[in-house]
């Protein structure tokens, strides 16, 4: 029993039993010694693994999984030892018996010549196949294309098919040469010093020489080209950056701070403008707003002052020791940033609780079986537009006047348990605690008024400016009697938020139809 090693030769892998792979291991190191420190060494260390993995394929099978120190001895001997490789000189010196069977031919294997090629090399392949020049194939396929059309799709074909002699060992085999160590040595020697001598030819031809010095005039003339426009480009950035910069300092300051003072004229469309700690005075506190206003405005303010300072320096190219002052300012932003998180933490503390109220009503009866739900059409608050009642629009969810603030309601319809009509309107807030969250939801109000078969339901909840806005909502369920109907105005559409038993995509779609509550569930009236 002998233990056995895995190897990954060129890219393969084979079990080698312990002597072998010492028999090789030796070898291969003999063989790096040899070749390390030339140029071509690599290539040439390469080929010979490449052709060593290409016969140990050969040597395994199903059968045979492991190479044994026979196959590696027999590898050696038709690759040839180190010991054994003979230079130019000695070569000279043999015998001409012995140069004849050095140089005998060995059966030749059909690939294609990449190094001869004119298209694909497959007719420089042929010809080395043939051991005849490659112009003899080339003339015979194009005499031949006239008389037989399908010679092209043949060569076509050849080219796919046939392999492409890349490595060294592939070439002498294309030759019909001995694969050998020495032989694929004098290969790549041969390739390496024609690629030198044929780049050295290049740049020594005169001819080169004037392309270079074409293409270095050439490349001077569209780096100067390339640097205008450069130039060019950092004056119009630096430009940019400058009435940008400005222009959001403007605008900043009168959002910030101030009412139309820096914009006095008015726009189109029509915009207003307010100040930050107007438009969220039912946020919070007046002083905890101005401290985030100004907090905000550096924030924003310190990077757009140095976009700027940036076009400046980009249009009149000055230098300056900035380095203070940028430091002061990074400083003064890093502060107004972490105060600005500071604060938002602490606001965002006042919603972390939910509280919840339901009151339901029944309705006064009425002699008929159908009841008429409406939105109220004149809410007569401030800003309200009644063309809000027409589309999705939810730009006046957060409406306010002098001394309330207003937020639009969902309706939704229901079965009812009862005989009768029931509202039930849902009061929702957030606040600090749960007990501070119910005294926000208790702070909601909301009214609806009925006159006998028809109901009246105010758009909106209201809460007082005095109470800080939590996140308040109002859900008004109308519950509907086995039996009875209820008519939809057209201006319920977009309040309608779920119609039991309707899919929610067509909720909307009820709006100005009449659902019928028929054997415990609800449905569109015919």
């Amino acid at each position: 029993m002998k233990k056995t090693i895995k190897i990954n030769l060129s890219g393969i892998v084979f079990n080698l039993d312990e002597d072998a792979y010492q028999e090789l291991k030796n070898y291969l190191d003999s063989i790096s010694s040899r070749f390390r420190d030339m140029e071509e060494g690599n290539e040439i260390i390469s080929d010979i693994e490449s052709r060593i993995a290409e016969i140990f394929q050969t040597k395994v099978n199903e059968k045979k999984q492991v190479i044994t120190i026979k196959d590696v001895n027999d590898v050696i001997a038709i690759m040839g030892r180190p010991e054994d490789f003979y230079d130019a000189e000695t070569m000279e010196a043999e015998p001409s018996a012995g140069r004849e069977e050095y140089s005998r031919k060995r059966q030749r294997k059909l690939y294609r010549d990449p190094d001869n090629a004119i298209l694909g090399g497959v007719a420089a392949g042929l010809a080395a196949y043939f051991g005849i020049e490659p112009w003899i194939i080339r003339l015979l396929l194009v005499i031949l294309t006239f008389p037989i059309q399908v010679i092209p799709i043949i060569y076509i074909i050849l080219w796919i098919v046939v392999p492409k002699a890349e490595t060294a060992a592939q070439k002498l085999e294309m030759r019909g040469e001995k694969v050998t160590v020495s032989n694929i040595e004098k290969t790549i020697k041969e390739e390496y010093e024609g690629v030198k001598e044929n780049v050295k030819r290049v740049k020594q031809s005169k001819e080169y020489k004037k392309t270079r010095n074409v293409l270095d005039e050439i490349f001077h003339v569209l780096g100067q080209i390339i640097l205008v426009f450069f130039k060019i480009i950092l004056f119009i950035i630096g430009i940019a950056f400058i009435i940008a910069g400005i222009t959001a300092i403007m605008g900043l300051t009168s959002v910030f701070f101030f009412r139309h003072a820096l914009f006095p004229i008015d726009f189109w469309p029509p915009v207003h403008l307010y100040p930050l700690g107007e438009m969220f005075s039912f946020l919070s506190d007046p002083g905890a707003i101005t401290l985030f206003s100004f907090t905000l405005f550096m924030a924003i303010a310190i990077p757009v002052i140095a976009l700027i300072y940036g076009g400046i320096k980009l249009i009149f190219k000055f230098k300056a020791n900035d380095k203070a002052i940028g430091l002061t300012g990074l400083v003064l932003w890093l502060l107004s940033v972490i105060f600005l998180v500071t604060m938002l933490v602490y606001e965002g503390s006042n919603y972390a609780t939910t509280g919840q109220k339901s009151e339901g009503e029944f309705l006064t009866p009425f002699d008929s079986d159908t009841l008429s739900l409406y939105m109220h059409n004149d809410p007569d608050i401030k800003g309200f537009r009644k063309e809000w009642y027409d589309e999705d629009e939810d730009a006046w969810h957060v409406i306010s006047d002098e001394s309330k603030i207003y937020g639009k309601i969902d309706l939704d319809i229901e079965l009812s348990d009862d005989e009768q009509f029931e509202v039930v309107v849902k009061k929702m807030s957030q606040g600090r605690t749960r007990i501070s969250a119910m005294v926000n939801t208790e702070n909601t109000s909301y009214r609806y008024t009925q006159n006998g078969a028809t109901l009246i339901l105010d758009p909106y909840f209201s809460l007082s400016k005095a109470i800080k806005w939590r996140s308040p909502a109002t859900e008004v369920v109308l519950k509907v009697p086995e039996g009875k109907y209820v008519h939809l105005d057209k201006n319920t559409k977009y309040f309608l938020d779920d119609v039991e038993g309707i899919p929610y995509s067509k909720v909307h779609q009820t709006a100005g139809k009449t659902l019928q509550v028929k054997n415990g569930e609800i449905t569109i009236s015919d």
